[in-house]
């Protein structure tokens, strides 16, 4: 009799200890599902085909060029009107010169054309962009007609600024000025013929009169530039 007591409080300890285990159990083994789905996902994510990158390629070359000039009615009485014009106003064509390279500067250059699709305002197929180190010798950025870059890629053109102009003059007010040089080396060619051209459009508060006004005449000098590289680009895409 003992030992069918003791054989039954054993059976029913058992059944308890399973019951208590189940549980766990299950979480084990849906842990281990989870962690597998998540192991299963992961591979499919790696192993997604990066998506490629276009093969043609449009170099751009910002310029480290500014120029101020600033003329009034003497300018309109030959040389020795001229003379007196540019004497008058030397200190402030110089500080204004200053002015603009850094108020258009590389860095903003970069940063007015990134407002633009430039591959689309130049009529390109599918194109990187890869923003260059500006060149400052005007003989080479100006005359060249080989490519500025060591890239060998057979779809290949480059975009070069060459001239930042501020000017205000007596009749027609402030304005900037820019121009532009377009090589297609498309088609396998080694020397590109350079097409040249310029936008300008005006200014109402480059340079700015007082400090509250500087952002805003910032803002627009690059305004004005990238529609001034659009009036070229429009220019140049209407006779290719």
């Amino acid at each position: 009799m003992k030992s069918m007591i003791t054989k039954n409080v054993l059976v029913a300890a058992l059944a308890t200890a399973s019951i208590a285990f189940s549980p766990v159990a299950a979480q084990d083994m849906e842990v281990a599902g989870t962690e597998a789905t998540a192991q299963d996902e992961g591979t499919e994510l790696t192993d997604a085909p990066a998506e490629a990158l276009p093969s043609c390629e449009l170099h751009v070359f910002p310029t480290l060029e500014g120029q101020a000039m600033t003329t009034s009615m003497l300018s309109g009485f030959g040389i020795i009107g001229a003379v007196a014009d540019a004497a008058a106003n030397k200190d402030r064509n110089v500080s204004e010169t200053e002015y603009l390279k850094e108020a258009l500067g590389p860095r903003l250059q970069v940063e007015a054309m990134n407002r633009l699709d430039l591959v689309s305002l130049l009529k390109l197929d599918p194109s990187q962009i890869v923003f260059e180190t500006p060149i400052a010798d005007r003989d080479i950025t100006t005359k060249a007609a080989n490519r500025l870059s060591s890239s060998t890629a057979p779809c290949y053109v480059e975009l070069i600024v060459t001239q930042n102009l501020y000017q205000k003059k007596a009749i027609y007010g402030r304005s900037l000025n820019n121009r532009f040089v377009f090589k297609d080396f498309r088609e396998g060619k080694n020397k590109a013929k350079l097409v040249k051209g310029r936008g300008g459009n005006g200014l109402e508060h480059f340079p700015p009169k007082t400090t509250d006004e500087t952002e805003a005449a910032e803002d627009e000098l690059r305004t004005v530039f990238a529609a001034n590289l659009t009036e070229f680009a429009n220019g140049m895409t209407s006779r290719r």
